[in-house]
């Protein structure tokens, strides 16, 4: 993790929850588990913190170290979050009862699609961070719940600069690279947001939802 974003968390929380949240995030990185790269959680944790959510809704949990993040940022928030991979759901689980904050989580296993449409709530902030070929179809869905003034986080937003056409992907990757654009163009052109597109990490998006 940011050496910033570890000074300036425990500077004011004067505990080692974020220390055992890079040991985490480094564990699960080595096994294979994509978690959020370094530059991005410091600037979603820096979003959370000015927005200072009461709910947030995450699609794509994997081990949970960006909802811990998020929750460990916002005193209060509650975390909805879904994984459709059931390895990474159960290991999340076990990480949120250890951190002590499976209180302030509601997980769901399954397909985010599914999911975001039955889930009956209404939320102030939304991390999207799964099947990056399935932004573009989760947007519409994720507007339909993201309050007004609420604001939307996209991870990998340029994909390895295949999407901003840096670098030209393997074949195998064209179809994410050409459903982000989509999701990038759509996402620009709605007068219902508000949006910033950065290089930070692997690219990310924030929209506010006037």
């Amino acid at each position: 993790m940011n050496e910033y974003v570890l000074n300036l968390i425990k500077e004011s929380s004067k505990n080692t929850i974020f220390e055992d949240l890079t040991s985490l995030r480094e564990t699960s990185r080595a096994d294979g588990v994509p978690t959020i790269l370094s530059d991005s959680l410091n600037e979603l944790i820096l979003t959370v913190s000015i927005k200072q959510p009461k709910k947030i809704l995450e699609l794509g949990t994997a081990t949970g170290c960006s909802g811990i993040a998020m929750l460990e940022t916002v005193n209060g928030a509650t975390l909805y979050t879904v994984e459709v991979r059931e390895n990474s759901y159960l290991q999340a689980k076990e990480n949120f009862i250890k951190f002590g904050l499976s209180d302030r989580v509601k997980q769901y296993l399954g397909n985010a699609e599914e999911i975001i449409e039955n889930i009956g709530e209404k939320f102030d902030f939304v991390f999207l961070d799964c099947n990056k070929s399935k932004y573009k179809d989760l947007l519409p869905k994720i507007k339909n719940v993201l309050n007004d003034g609420g604001v939307l986080f996209a991870d990998n937003v340029l994909f390895r600069g295949y999407v901003s056409g840096e670098v030209k992907p393997p074949h195998r990757f064209n179809t994410i690279k050409n459903n982000m654009r989509t999701f990038l163009s759509i996402l620009t052109e709605d007068k219902d947001f508000i949006t910033t597109i950065s290089e930070v990490g692997d690219g990310i998006s924030i929209s506010y939802k006037k």
